[in-house]
């Protein structure tokens, strides 16, 4: 606005002149000073507007930044008392983060203002040094008057700013002080918060067989003295305003159970004979009694991890491991009974830890649990699996039992709620893949639609399980703060100059994931595209698809490499030393290797041909990097290394085409019709149906056999897949047709002659015989 004025005013002082070009010096000063004056009153009234505007927002700034001060003199004394555990600790954390927020807000605002304030003063000093002070000295007393009048307003308007503009220097660094100083404490916090964590869960360490254990001072009744007046207090901001929190409570009850209904009514419509839909509702119910505690206690405490959080918490987790144990028996063939028992461990274990409760009550309470849910566990799988030894959670309960007889009851209490989590991410996690797989599979193959299952896939089952281990460590976060959670982030492994940060591992399981999908995607598209292709041409689709994957996950290795921080130049260097040993004693796994390309992109043996290895026939089913896998016509599975089929003389039968040409030899005795003979061949050749008509088949009178007249049948078989089939369905119908026209087929005859032969007996006569009996 204040530009518009200006301009206003400048654009005045080079019109006047124009108009005023036949007046005298006089008259035009005297309408100059008069524009002057009335932009003057204008530019008044608005920057009065505005210091009463910046007055104002001041005002409630400094009043936000006395609350400030107040604030963190508080949080100074808490410390101290609250600081001395690591739950304390981090709602202490919890509040100077929230603080240090709303003054690193306050702070931008104040710089916000003081440079609005500096751009003011600014323009008014220019428009003072515009007035011709020599040029006066010619002018009328009372223009001159006109003018000083003029000036002293400007001067007066500067003089209001420059205050306001010191009032706000000063509450500024007023701000930025005291925000270096939470800035400060928080940084500290951050440091100290994850040794706190450690201290607390590794604190005992006797023991509760031993007798140090139970000398311990220990007094129930004055640690309840010391929890009771917290406990009171908290009782007291929970009933304060109970109405209102039950009003936010419902509201949020009655949005989600809405939005429940809606979403699960067409699926209650399509799965609505199974008696796992009817539970299906009041599991979500559950769920939604979960998260509307969760979200009321977030509204009116947001900086608190106490006994509501640890309970909504609980349901929600109850409700939400129910629910998708139900789904993924609704969607899939899974039958085993829900681990909704183990809510117990976080609920138990999380009553435990917010409270206080010494290691003396912490062990027994927490061995008396786990001994529960083992009860409840066994009474719903020993009937499944007949033993509880072969389910990781009895093992973990076992070792978390072991761990609390150690004498580090906290830090069981830990590894109970842990294995909790991660039952929690995998229950979650398979239903959401059960779930999008059941979505999935409802598309249709035509169009673009496997394309964009592929696509969906390989995001959206990263995307699950990413989501449900977020929705597992969400209490994590809530509980231990954010410095636990940076510490972790930020933790690293060394040895000997090589350092790995758990966040880059992270990252390099998300580039995985990726990856992954990345491949799906393109096999995908490949073999959608490669549909069309002739046969002869679809082995290229199956070289193709390795080809990319061995590219991409090549990329993957390279690019995850240089996320953990490995020099690939010293790889350089252990890759020539590596040399040797490949010439000598890795020299045949390398030829496989070089053969496995030649043969991926040279293409001389594809996927699905059929080759001919010295008498062996046999289809190929898959060519890796190293070796190729063939199928026999007897189904045996052989695996060729690549090295052979480059080295020796390979027959491929189908590398361009499927076409296949067959001879069938036909020997018909001496005397036969030929004319007829080759009529009949001809007719039978081409009345099969595999039989191409181009070429044509023809008939080769071959020889005049010792016992035969030798004919050849040669014939094309469209696919060399029925040339077996097609060739004994050819000599089925050249046998009907022969009998049929008094053919006869001829086979090999010999007349044997025996004039004289050395041993064998004569045969006595009847004179002979006559004679010996007289």
């Amino acid at each position: 606005m204040k530009r518009l004025f200006f301009f206003l005013y400048f654009f005045s002082l080079l019109l006047v002149p124009l108009t005023v070009s036949a007046q005298t010096a006089e008259e035009q000063a005297r309408d100059i000073n008069s524009e002057r004056l009335k932009v003057l009153a204008v530019l008044e009234d608005e920057e009065k507007a505005l210091r009463e505007a910046g007055a104002t927002q001041l005002s409630k700034i400094r009043a936000e930044l006395f609350s400030s001060h107040s604030t963190y003199q508080q949080i100074i004394l808490s410390q101290g008392v609250a600081g001395s555990t690591p739950m304390g600790l981090r709602e202490v954390y919890a509040h100077l983060a929230s603080l240090n927020s709303k003054l690193v807000k306050n702070v931008d605002i104040l710089k916000d203002l003081r440079s609005q304030v500096e751009a003011r003063v600014e323009s008014l000093n220019s428009a003072t040094g515009e007035v011709n002070t020599k040029a006066l000295k010619k002018m009328s007393p009372e223009i001159v008057g006109d003018v000083d009048g003029y000036l002293g307003r400007l001067n007066k308007l500067q003089g209001a700013l420059k205050k306001q503009l010191s009032r706000i220097k000063r509450e500024l660094a007023s701000a930025e002080k005291l925000q270096k100083r939470t800035a400060g404490l928080l940084t500290r916090m951050e440091k100290d918060l994850p040794a706190k964590w450690k201290n607390y869960f590794l604190a005992g360490k006797n023991p509760p067989f031993s007798q140090n254990f139970w000398q311990q001072r220990f007094s129930p009744s004055n640690w309840f003295s010391l929890r009771l007046p917290i406990w009171q207090s908290h009782l007291s901001d929970a009933v304060d305003g109970l109405m209102g929190k039950i009003f936010v409570f419902t509201m949020i009850l009655t949005v989600l159970s809405t939005l429940g209904f809606l979403a699960g009514r067409r699926f209650h419509i399509e799965q609505g004979e199974k008696p796992e839909v009817r539970k299906l509702g009041a599991a979500w119910g559950v769920v939604c009694i979960g998260i509307s505690i969760l979200l009321t206690e977030q509204h009116f405490f947001p900086q608190t991890t106490g006994v509501i959080s640890i309970v909504g918490a609980s349901v929600y987790s109850f409700g939400t491991m129910w629910v998708g144990n139900l789904i993924r028996r609704i969607v899939s063939d899974y039958a085993k009974p829900s681990r909704t028992p183990l809510t117990w461990l976080f609920a138990g274990g999380g009553l435990i830890l917010v409270i206080g409760m010494p290691e003396q009550l912490v062990i027994p309470l927490w061995i008396l649990l786990i001994t529960a849910v083992i009860a409840v566990m066994r009474g719903r799988f020993i009937k499944i699996t007949g033993s509880l030894t072969r389910h990781p959670w009895f093992w973990g309960l076992l070792l978390s039992i072991f761990i609390a007889v150690l004498g580090y009851g906290r830090l069981a209490v830990f590894s109970g709620m842990l294995l909790f989590t991660a039952y929690y991410t995998y229950t979650i996690g398979m239903a959401g893949t059960c779930l999008a797989v059941y979505g999935i599979s409802r598309l249709p193959e035509t169009g673009l639609y496997p394309f964009i299952r592929a696509l969906v896939m390989g995001v959206l089952s990263p995307l699950i399980w990413t989501a449900s281990l977020g929705l597992a460590c969400l209490w994590l976060y809530d509980f231990f703060g954010a410095g636990v959670f940076k510490a972790t982030a930020g933790f690293t492994l060394g040895w000997q100059g090589f350092s790995l940060q758990l966040f880059n591992v992270v990252m390099v399981v998300a580039l995985f994931f990726l990856t992954r999908a990345a491949v799906a995607v393109i096999h995908t598209y490949i073999k959608r595209t490669g549909q069309g292709w002739p046969r002869a041409k679809r082995g290229t689709m199956h070289s193709l698809q390795t080809i990319t994957s061995y590219s991409l996950w090549a990329l993957f290795g390279v690019l995850a490499m240089s996320v953990l921080g490995v020099n690939l130049t010293s790889l350089t260097v252990i890759a020539g030393g590596l040399s040797v040993g490949i010439g000598f004693g890795m020299q045949t796994i390398f030829n496989n290797f070089i053969s496995g390309l030649i043969l991926l992109f040279g293409r001389s043996i594809q996927q699905e041909d059929i080759i001919q290895v010295g008498e062996l026939w046999c289809t190929v089913k898959k060519i890796n990097i190293r070796t190729t896998v063939v199928d026999t016509f007897e189904n045996a599975t052989i695996i060729i290394p690549n090295s052979d089929l480059i080295s020796n003389q390979v027959t491929n039968w189908t590398k361009d085409s499927p076409t296949l040409r067959r001879d069938v030899l036909i020997g018909v005795a001496y005397g036969s019709d030929t004319e007829l003979v080759r009529e009949s061949l001809m007719e039978i050749a081409r009345a099969h149906p595999h039989v191409l008509k181009h070429p044509e088949p023809w008939v080769l009178f071959s020889d005049f056999g010792a016992s035969s007249l030798d004919f050849v049948l040669r014939v094309w078989i469209d696919d060399i897949d029925y040339s077996l089939k097609t060739i004994s369905e050819l000599r089925f119908e050249i046998d009907k047709e022969f009998r049929k026209h008094n053919i006869e087929i001829a086979f090999p005859q010999m007349d044997l002659h025996i004039r004289s032969a050395e041993g064998l007996i004569q045969r006595p006569t009847y004179e002979s015989t006559i004679k010996e009996t007289a």
